[in-house]
């Protein structure tokens, strides 16, 4: 069988979009170019890859398996066709950096800042949540994860700075006086927390499960830490947050109980094309990463 990659990178602009008519006008070709390189790769399957309906079009199960298998040499054709021009022209070019929102609020613009400094590096940033980053960087459509290092085996980290998540207030709380706290105290009072699907909550609901306490009363809820502390800063609630990342006006809470340690640093895949920018910018995260995690906004 002979598979085109241009009738491949067509067919997944089609998949993706769901539409002929809208792939044919982001790749610029005609309608019926597009058409004609469906039918090429059914012709070289031997099944029908696609399924018009009055909204678009929909993938058959050949067309979704075609679509995983093309999806990677793809990737691998974009990056070797990047080796081949970073080579033959020197150039440095974008770095295409994910973050986590929580260090996206209190490390990225050190770390941005410290890298426009290098000349001829040029930054995109992507921002979501730390699953969703991942499954970005693993799919090659950014270069660098910045932030907590994840438990993925298709991915390298590189530890830069270490971090405990903790409870803290508000420096008019009446906790906030207190030399040692304990978790059961904490329980009378009320919380402000992240939302289920976040890694620090689901450790934090573990460990009142351990410790065999019964949940305090959560007064709000958000997938924003920026939200959440500062509501902490306003209102008399317990964050569960980063102790060295704490803003002006909030008072870290030692408890133990509930101190999670965890790793921040800087993941990238296992496989795959590093250009120089981003050869640079991981350098430098390696470097001057520690000094980086430690800025205070």
């Amino acid at each position: 069988m002979d598979y085109n990659l241009r009738d491949l990178k067509f067919f997944e602009t089609v998949a993706t979009l769901g539409h002929v008519s809208r792939a044919a006008e982001l790749l610029g070709r005609s309608q019926p170019a597009i058409t004609k390189c469906i039918r090429r790769l059914e012709a070289a399957v031997g099944e029908r890859l696609i399924e018009r309906d009055g909204q678009g079009v929909t993938l058959t199960p050949s067309g979704l398996l075609l679509l995983e298998r093309a999806r990677p040499l793809l990737q691998h054709a974009s990056q070797v066709q990047q080796e081949l021009r970073d080579f033959s022209t020197g150039a440095i070019g974008d770095v295409r950096i994910g973050s986590g929102l929580s260090t996206a609020a209190h490390v990225l613009p050190q770390i941005c800042a410290r890298l426009l400094q290098q000349s001829g590096i040029r930054l995109q940033v992507l921002l979501g949540t730390n699953v969703g980053m991942r499954r970005e960087l693993r799919e090659g459509r950014i270069d660098l994860l910045i932030g907590l290092l994840p438990p993925d085996p298709d991915l390298r980290t590189v530890p830069l700075a270490d971090d405990m998540v903790g409870p803290a207030v508000r420096a008019g709380h009446p906790l906030a006086a207190r030399g040692y706290v304990t978790a059961v105290e904490l329980m009378a009072w009320p919380w402000a927390m992240p939302t289920r699907e976040i890694p620090s909550r689901q450790w934090w609901d573990r460990r009142l499960q351990d410790l065999q306490l019964a949940a305090p009363a959560i007064q709000m809820q958000s997938n924003s830490p920026a939200l959440l502390l500062g509501i902490a800063r306003l209102h008399d609630v317990i964050v569960f947050t980063s102790h060295s990342m704490l803003p002006e006006g909030l008072v870290a809470l030692q408890v133990p109980e509930l101190a999670m340690p965890r790793e921040f640093g800087v993941a990238l895949r296992r496989e795959g094309y590093l250009s120089p920018a981003v050869r640079r910018t991981l350098e430098l995260l390696e470097s001057d990463g520690q000094a980086l995690f430690q800025y205070q906004p």
